[in-house]
């Protein structure tokens, strides 16, 4: 993985950074410890990390440049966090549907989320490093297949000849593509033989004014959302997206 704002380098990169034309195994030994993944078919190192090592300065941690990570920011603060032109509605489309994970804590009814993990959705994965980061991982041959089969977004970038993709871009993408059993339901033309029931369900309706009993205690942390997930019986992502709703609609 290619931690969010750091650049990798290849082989023939640090070799040339190095005035040489190969790296040696004795060479490679020295040098920091790669940033790819253990197992990777390609090496990949941190640029920072390279010239400071061949400068003689000390080894920068690669959270070094990362102004605050643990600083909290709100919905509006994080979406500017993000590489690339990321608004404010495209951040919370992202939440709801859990490419970017739930707030980390809420204040007074806000939330808020570590600027490390908003960070994260930049990371670039390498193609097994994707896999892994889908919600029900598959093969690498079924992986491999969809890649090949162009079913997969095309990588954000290629580093070292190895594609990567954002996490965000693979969590957009797993989180809107079909799911078994999809293209049932009604036939396209066909109408409904009797209306909807639109009322509100009153289990539903009574789990919201819970909830919104524990909004009103004023901070509520990750924890308690969890919690409340759990007594409920619904998923965290449901409890936050209920979270959204109650905020939009001013109650």
């Amino acid at each position: 993985m290619i931690p969010a704002g750091r650049t990798g380098l290849g082989t023939a990169d640090v070799a040339k950074r190095m005035n040489r034309k190969t790296l040696p195994p004795e060479i490679r030994q020295t040098l920091p410890t790669p940033i790819s993944r253990e197992g990777a078919r390609t090496t990949i190192w941190d640029a920072e990390q390279i010239d400071a090592h061949l400068a003689g300065r000390e080894i920068p941690d690669l959270t070094v440049g990362t102004s605050s990570p643990e600083e909290l920011l709100t919905a509006d603060q994080a979406c500017r966090e993000l590489q690339g032109a990321v608004s404010l509605a495209d951040f919370e489309g992202y939440v709801r549907e859990g490419s970017i994970p739930g707030p980390d804590k809420v204040i007074d009814g806000v939330p808020h989320w570590r600027r490390s993990a908003v960070l994260a959705a930049d990371d670039l994965l390498d193609r097994d490093e994707a896999r892994l980061e889908l919600r029900s991982p598959v093969t690498s041959a079924s992986w491999g297949f969809y890649i090949n089969q162009g079913r997969v977004p095309d990588p954000d970038i290629t580093v070292a000849g190895v594609p990567h993709w954002k996490r965000l871009t693979i969590r957009t993408w797993d989180a809107n593509r079909p799911g078994p059993g999809a293209g049932g339901g009604r036939p396209k033309g066909v109408k409904e033989t009797k209306p909807r029931n639109t009322a509100p369900s009153p289990k539903r309706e009574a789990r919201r004014q819970r909830l919104q009993s524990l909004l009103a205690e004023g901070e509520v942390t990750s924890r308690a959302i969890s919690e409340f997930a759990d007594s409920e019986g619904i998923s965290e992502r449901t409890a936050w997206r209920m979270i959204s709703e109650l905020r939009g609609t001013g109650a």
